[in-house]
């Protein structure tokens, strides 16, 4: 077919065509406008002039007319196309999409080719947009907004994993269920907003007293739940002792000169091969309540 001077040149996307050689004999405003070149200055040019920067990244992207046509029998219906980075004359980077057709041979019958090339960035802005949306929304849906950690789904999942672990290379680990102990007179004395704060300063604290290893997640409002892979209860008891003791030693600043002390209760076990996360929870809970009739702040490991 034949190309259209009038199409060319009001067209929105922008257009050059281009010899059997790859070299540009035919622009419209809309390529000028995208890269500031002048029309003289691309006009006898390289295809790959507007290119620098893709051909310095890589030295083996060729930018021959065969490497950008497609199969003979779909040529007139979309085009092959490809992602690149035309240089501006401004030496700025634009991500665009180029497609490349051959068309009527010219008046010599020499082969000609035209190419558009589409202004990719409001689309490329996008699907960054969407990616961050889509991680975000993962995170989210792991993850406890106001500590951080691991929410109760994502523990659970750990937990399985860890079960797993331990049935299949015979290792050992222990898991424990930390509770904040009166949390709801924190709440109930000085608004939400300080247990807030009080809770986001206990998960820094367990995070501070725990391997990189190991997970801490808020798997209830004041509740969390630990594990410590490759550790034994009486390993297990050693860290518990001290996070307990590191939350009994914290100020909990909620007012410029005004502090809570907390305390914190815990019960754990061993994690057997054989057990459902539900089970090891179980365990880990009686033991927990145990702690806490026995008088809070304290340690109580399973069996008791």
């Amino acid at each position: 077919y034949k190309i259209s001077k009038v199409i060319v040149e009001r067209s929105v996307d922008a257009i050059i065509v281009l010899d059997e050689k790859s070299k540009i004999t035919l622009t419209n405003p809309a390529l000028l406008l995208l890269s500031g070149f002048l029309k003289e200055e691309l006009i006898g040019q390289p295809l790959d002039y507007l290119f620098p920067h893709e051909i310095n990244a890589d030295q083996s992207k060729a930018f021959t007319i065969e490497n950008f046509l497609i199969a003979e029998d779909t040529k007139y219906v979309t085009g092959s196309h490809r992602e690149l980075e035309l240089t501006t004359k401004k030496g700025e980077h634009i991500p665009i999409e180029i497609r490349v057709f051959e068309i009527d041979p010219d008046e010599n019958g020499r082969k000609q080719f035209t190419g558009i090339v589409r202004d990719i960035r409001e689309r490329k802005r996008l699907e960054e947009q969407k990616t961050l949306l889509i991680n975000s929304l993962k995170r989210l849906a792991y993850m406890d907004e106001l500590t951080l950690l691991p929410n109760r789904r994502s523990f659970y999942d750990s937990l399985q994993k860890s079960i797993a672990i331990v049935k299949r290379r015979n290792r050992e680990a222990v898991l424990a269920v930390l509770d904040i102990d009166h949390f709801k007179s924190i709440n109930d004395t000085y608004g939400h907003d300080i247990g807030d704060v009080v809770l986001k300063n206990i998960a820094n604290i367990f995070m501070d007293c725990l391997r990189e290893e190991d997970t801490i997640g808020r798997i209830g409002g004041e509740e969390f739940g630990c594990i410590l892979p490759d550790t034994d209860t009486t390993g297990g008891a050693v860290v518990f002792e001290r996070i307990r003791e590191s939350v009994r030693g914290h100020r909990f600043f909620i007012f410029d000169n005004f502090y809570l002390n907390v305390t914190i209760s815990m019960g754990y076990t061993r994690i057997h091969p054989t057990q459902k996360p539900e089970e090891v929870i179980k365990f880990a809970d009686i033991a927990l309540y145990q702690a806490k009739n026995s008088g809070r702040d304290r340690i109580q490991g399973y069996p008791i």
